[in-house]
């Protein structure tokens, strides 16, 4: 009777076993058929679903923030991730120590940005509680830049151009005149026109402004804006939208769904609900102009994921710190028109273009 039932559960385990299998591999081929698709849902629940247990259900406690913040954030980066090591997992390489150097060397730069940027800027006192929390959040940035040298070659391949830059040095320069470059221009011209523009950086003097602006844009860079987001906006979908799709069609729907993903912050009560106009001309427009202009520089750059790394923070530092003006919103949506008819985005890029995702070679 022992060896009947013993016989029988073995190969229950053994049917459960394989129905499991069979799961997974349906589902990998799912994602690696719908990687665009898949990206986005995984970034939304992860950030959706944090955001609801952070904001909502535990409302206040510190350490369910402090553990869920960087996951938060860096679901978009982490689900390219996932889903380029999964459409493309092998030839696996060798053990690399550059990445250990580069993830090392990181760790420690973006933990002491962010303990500067807790200390000077949100003026914070540095408690061990506070230096462990942000030696801990500075593990995530680490990671990512240290995947340029990843075994897995869908992995490799998509950070590879954060640490290998593509394209002219002039497209890099580009970046920081147009931030701050333009509201810097657009507030000098709005004071010399009689108008009022203002700054909240203004009461700092010049060197303080400048520690305030370094350390948001560092910060920014590791953390708010730059490889968390970018590497899933930019580096991952846009090129894959570009292979179906026309250059300015693939801009806006990441710009949609780049706005789109903030907004159970938006929602958040500490923001008293702001209003729908505020959504739609702040969150939705202005992210599809950027989308757009974004666009506009990582394909002229070959598909380096570097430019809207650093293009991210900078709109974010620089913007945020120069009150927008009429005139600089002038300014970037001529720019944006400009990018649009200059690269003709009403069409598709060349299937062989470097900004376009190139599907994996299957060796036979």
């Amino acid at each position: 009777m022992l060896g009947l039932i013993s016989t029988a559960t073995a190969r229950s385990v053994i049917n459960y076993a394989m129905k499991g299998v069979d799961f997974m591999n349906k589902l990998t081929n799912w994602i690696k058929n719908h990687q665009v698709t898949a990206f986005f849902i995984l970034a939304y629940a992860i950030t959706w679903s944090g955001l609801l247990l952070a904001l909502y259900i535990f409302p206040g406690n510190q350490i369910v923030m402090g553990l869920s913040f960087p996951f938060l954030l860096f679901s978009p980066a982490l689900s390219a991730m996932l889903i380029s090591g999964i459409a493309e997992p092998h030839p696996k390489q060798a053990s690399s120590r550059s990445r250990w150097i580069v993830f090392i060397l990181s760790w420690l730069f973006a933990s002491t940005v962010l303990i500067l940027y807790s200390w000077k800027v949100q003026k914070m006192d540095l408690t061990a509680g506070v230096i462990v929390i942000y030696c801990i959040w500075g593990l995530f940035p680490a990671w990512v830049l240290s995947s340029a040298y990843a075994r897995t070659p869908g992995i490799r391949k998509m950070f590879s151009t954060l640490l290998k830059p593509r394209g002219s040095a002039l497209w890099y320069l580009a970046i920081f005149l147009m931030f701050p470059g333009i509201p810097l221009l657009s507030l000098w011209i709005t004071r010399l026109l009689g108008g009022e523009a203002q700054s909240y950086l203004d009461n700092l003097g010049f060197w303080g402004a400048v520690i305030v602006l370094l350390l948001e844009f560092l910060r920014g860079f590791f953390m708010t804006g730059g490889i968390n987001e970018e590497s899933g906006w930019r580096g991952f979908a846009l090129p894959r939208l570009q292979t179906r799709y026309s250059v300015i069609a693939a801009a806006v729907i990441v710009g949609v769904l780049w706005a789109l993903w903030h907004l159970p912050y938006d929602l958040a009560p500490d923001n008293k609900g702001p209003s729908l106009a505020w959504f739609l001309e702040y969150r939705l427009f202005w992210r599809v102009v950027f989308a757009v202009i974004l666009a506009w520089l990582y394909n002229r750059t070959n598909g380096c994921l570097l430019v809207p790394v650093l293009f991210h923070p900078a709109m974010n530092a620089f913007g945020n710190a120069f009150f927008g003006t009429a005139i600089s919103k002038v300014l970037f949506i001529a720019l944006m028109i400009f990018a649009i008819v200059s690269d003709r985005m009403w069409k598709k890029l060349p299937s062989d273009h470097p900004a376009v995702y190139q599907e994996p070679q299957i060796n036979v």
